[in-house]
């Protein structure tokens, strides 16, 4: 229950992850009811309430729910919030936990965590509707945690109410955040993290801007002082143009934009990006019980694995012929960054035989396309689910032919050793066939196998269907018998 919008997450724990089954927003916008006294008005706690009667329909039915209630600044602040409370305690009978500044930045740590891959040393900022959260951690552990009063509902009330937008109505807007980002502690301002990550809809709404009118979410403060200058142009939250950003999120635009700008004038912060988790995240993994995974990725190829009843003997060995090709070729193809990519590849490569074995590969590919993997960026997801598309048969030209050229030739690359894994595992028996001998050209594979030929005439049948489908790859794939 935060300060500008209410959020219903269902979710089911499989496998070691969460799979959410339903999720639904409403506006609600609390804060707007909060007066100087932090007094929160009727219209406002009837808006919630409101939204708690719409949400209790959608899991009143379910047995037994474990059901987590939690509410953000608005309610935190609130002198009268039990007027509130004991209402909503009629409508869901579960308490509300009205948690901390503090327990609200560990939470959002928390489920960043969950939900991508961390550096080292890290800085979070979640700009909510009443407060700003400012997080460091290490890799999976938050090491200072600190919630400030400013916040994009709370500062539109404050600097934009009126819709206009000024060059003076930032400037105090900005000037009352450097006040509230100068309170936190000296490690805040050291500049000692590899990554600094934006949570929150109002820093998804700046990279969305950042899309349109520089082709990436990337926030770096020239980028932040252009499109301020751009709103400032428009004149107005009615004038704002932005086709990726909802409609119900402009009008708190201006107010975001002026608290992520101070943080980047206040802060040693060079550039920024978002972040695919944040509080929601961190409660729902909580309740499950789950516990921080130092590899978050494969975490999501072990749960997905599970979920998909992979025969991991099977994919264990597929696996383990494609990482013995690859380190012969990783140096000479430029292949070494997709190392992991490959692994996640031939462990996952059998997902869609549970749908049809005869096209096992593409539906094996539709199913990592379209599933929530937390941890993967669009790109990784993407090769991912192209090699899977790509193990046997025919090539997929038409999902090949729409990437970039340097991407496109470590797609093809990665491919033929994929296929070849593939192939010198079928039958699901221990092959008999050692590879003696690896070498890789520009545009050329040699296999040398210690194996006469005439004992293996069927595996040659396979490897020559093989080399006209790598010829189409412009690989030439050459192999001999010992």
């Amino acid at each position: 229950m935060g300060s500008n919008s209410f959020h219903l997450v269902i979710a089911r724990e499989q496998d070691g992850s969460i799979q959410i089954l339903h999720k639904e927003k409403q506006l609600v916008q609390l804060a707007d009811g909060l007066n100087d006294q932090n007094q929160l008005n009727d219209e406002a706690i009837q808006r919630g309430l409101a939204c708690l009667r719409d949400f209790k329909q959608r899991f009143s039915d379910i047995p037994l729910p474990r059901v987590r209630l939690v509410a953000t600044h608005t309610l935190r602040v609130a002198r009268n919030r039990e007027q509130f409370i004991k209402p909503a305690y009629q409508i869901l009978p579960y308490p509300i936990e009205v948690v901390s500044g503090h327990e609200e930045a560990r939470l959002i740590y928390n489920g960043i965590v969950h939900s991508q891959v961390l550096s080292a040393k890290n800085l979070v900022i979640d700009i909510g509707g009443g407060s700003t959260e400012v997080v460091l951690g290490n890799r999976t552990q938050s090491t200072q945690l600190s919630s400030l009063r400013c916040g994009c509902v709370s500062y539109n009330q404050r600097f934009f109410a009126d819709g206009k937008l000024t060059v003076d109505a930032f400037k105090q807007a900005m000037s009352a955040a450097d006040k509230q980002f100068a309170s936190l502690s000296k490690e805040y301002f050291s500049g000692d993290w590899d990554l600094a990550l934006g949570a929150s809809g109002s820093v998804k709404a700046i990279c969305e801007a950042m899309l349109q009118f520089h082709g990436d979410e990337l926030i770096t403060l020239t980028r932040l002082k252009q499109l301020r200058q751009q709103l400032i142009n428009w004149g107005h939250v009615d004038n704002i143009v932005l086709d990726n950003v909802e409609k119900k999120r402009t009008h708190l635009l201006a107010a975001g934009l002026a608290i992520l700008t101070s943080f980047f004038r206040r802060l040693p912060v060079d550039s920024m990006h978002f972040a695919t988790g944040a509080l929601r995240e961190g409660v729902l993994y909580e309740l499950a019980g789950i516990e921080a995974y130092s590899d978050i990725r494969q975490r999501t190829i072990d749960s997905m694995a599970q979920l998909y009843h992979i025969d991991r003997a099977h994919a264990d060995k597929v696996r383990a012929t494609a990482m013995t090709l690859f380190n012969a070729v990783a140096e000479s193809w430029q292949l070494l960054h997709w190392r992991r990519t490959l692994e996640y590849a031939a462990t996952l490569h059998e997902t869609g035989i549970h749908i049809n074995s005869r096209a096992h590969h593409k539906h094996g590919a539709y199913i990592i396309a379209n599933s929530d993997m937390p941890g993967f960026g669009e790109e990784q997801q993407m090769m991912l689910s192209l090699l899977i598309g790509n193990q046997r048969k025919k090539l997929d030209f038409e999902r090949l032919n729409e990437l970039e050229a340097p991407l496109k030739l470590a797609a093809e690359r990665l491919i033929c050793i994929l296929r070849i894994a593939v192939l010198l595992n079928l039958g699901r028996i221990s092959s008999r066939l050692a590879i003696a001998n690896i070498r890789a050209e520009e545009n050329a594979l040699k296999l040398t196998f210690s194996e006469p030929r005439h004992r293996v005439s069927l595996f040659v049948k396979d490897l020559q269907r093989e080399q006209r489908q790598m010829e189409t790859l412009n690989i030439a794939l050459n192999f001999s018998f010992i």
